[in-house]
């Protein structure tokens, strides 16, 4: 029953397995050995010399003899069978030194009983990753010399007690066996069910990096025209995120441009802006103001996926190079950047309404129009950015963000981009806690 557990296909990795837990635990076994037996070779010249003598140096170092050797026979690699006789010949080592003693010390059997060579057999049996059959070679070993034992020696002359032993021995090897089936079948069982879950994991791998590349196509490349250099940096915490941006030449002299920041991690975030992503680039043809287009995604969102308690913060501007204007739309987004290079000034664009998807109604767009010069610089980022803590817990803030853009304004906004990550990483404590999204504009 139990060998049709293991598919074929996973034999081969699966003997590998049993052989590197046998090879593993011999060792153990051999150097706890060595080392019990070496302090009761030193016990036996100093404080236990009553108790332990001369009768007892064979079975001493016969041990210690026979470790090393088990030991030594490890340096080259084996196969499981000879992993096996390795710990076999432990076993039987192990039950012929409690079988020494015995006879060393005949007190010990007449007092304690079976006890040495019962703690012997249940050592070597049930410490090991043996079946069944393996177990009752070895049980049937210890009850052979046991049997010896009163035999050649005599030593118990009541009947009952020997009977009583060997009941108790034939017990204790029925309980290895039953115990050591059940755990060698449930051991196939975990070797196939992690087998399983790392195939599914493999696959749910294989998925997420496919998934990492249909989402990096939507992330926007860093770009240069003749109005503007645009720099984009994301950092998702995950594989991929809920984070995102886009921006758009609605004309020679116009650029729009969207950031977006979705509640959530992952592959759900990251299927919602999947999905947002087209219903953007439905809005983007029809050439609306930012108020008009995030009222508008705002609508999809409530009707989409209004039951579904997700929301995300927005973020839309649109840049008009003829007239220098900028106008802009902001829901529950983070106040974003603009850096106004004459009088080294920070702007910021607030929000001016909630989170989209929350479902409150309102025919209102809303929408602010501001002026900026030649040489002005936008900075677009999601909330990962400022919310980052370290060590203290205290957030990357505001204000340090500004100072870094004051005392970088002459970066380009690459540079830009990257100085502001870096100094992230040094502020931050432990992993990245959310998805961290950077858009520069610096307007020429």
């Amino acid at each position: 029953m139990a060998d049709k557990i293991i598919p074929d296909r996973l034999r081969e990795e699966y003997r590998a397995e049993l052989k590197h837990v046998f090879r593993i635990r011999t060792n153990l076994f051999c150097y706890v050995t060595i080392a019990a037996l070496v302090l009761e070779l030193i016990l036996a010249f100093t404080a236990v010399r009553g108790i332990i003598g001369p009768k007892d140096n064979p079975g001493i170092i016969g041990g210690i003899i026979f470790s090393v050797f088990l030991l030594a026979t490890d340096r080259i690699k084996k196969p499981l069978r000879a992993q096996k006789s390795r710990a076999f010949f432990f076993s039987i080592c192990l039950i012929a030194i409690a079988v020494l003693a015995a006879v060393a010390h005949p007190e010990i059997i007449t007092y304690l009983g079976i006890t040495l060579i019962l703690l012997a057999m249940f050592t070597s049996t049930l410490l090991l990753p043996w079946n069944a059959a393996e177990v009752a070679v070895i049980s049937a070993f210890a009850i052979l010399n046991f049997l010896w034992i009163y035999g050649k020696y005599n030593i118990c002359v009541n009947r009952n007690i020997f009977e009583i032993n060997i009941a108790v021995l034939a017990v204790a090897s029925a309980i290895c066996i039953i115990v050591k089936r059940s755990e060698d079948i449930m051991r196939r069982r975990d070797f196939v069910l992690k087998k399983e879950i790392e195939d599914k994991n493999r696959i749910m791998m294989k998925e997420l990096e496919l998934a990492q590349k249909i989402h990096s196509g939507l992330i926007p490349k860093s770009i240069s025209t003749e109005n503007v250099d645009i720099a984009v940096t994301y950092k998702p915490m995950l594989y991929i995120g809920g984070d995102y941006a886009k921006f758009h030449f609605p004309g020679k002299n116009k650029l729009l441009f969207i950031i977006a920041d979705i509640t959530g991690h992952g592959v759900s975030a990251a299927l919602l802006v999947n999905r947002m992503h087209t219903e953007i680039e439905t809005l983007l043809r029809e050439n609306i103001l930012p108020g008009e287009l995030l009222k508008r995604l705002d609508d999809f969102i409530k009707s989409d996926f209004g039951q579904m308690g997700i929301y995300l913060s927005a973020f839309c501007g649109l840049l008009d190079f003829a007239d220098n204007s900028l106008i802009y739309s902001n829901y529950g987004h983070p106040p974003q950047i603009l850096f106004q290079r004459a009088g080294n000034k920070i702007v910021f664009m607030e929000a001016q309404t909630f989170l989209m998807g929350i479902g409150m109604e309102t025919p209102d767009v809303h929408q602010i129009k501001l002026n900026f010069s030649r040489g002005d610089r936008i900075l677009l980022f999601t909330d990962g950015l400022i919310e980052t803590k370290n060590i203290s817990g205290e957030e990357f803030g505001y204000d340090r963000l500004k100072e870094f853009v004051k005392d970088n304004s002459g970066l380009n906004v690459l540079a830009l981009n990257e100085g502001l990550v870096s100094q992230l990483a040094g502020f931050q404590s432990g992993e990245q806690k959310d998805d961290i999204f950077l858009l520069s504009v610096q307007i020429k």
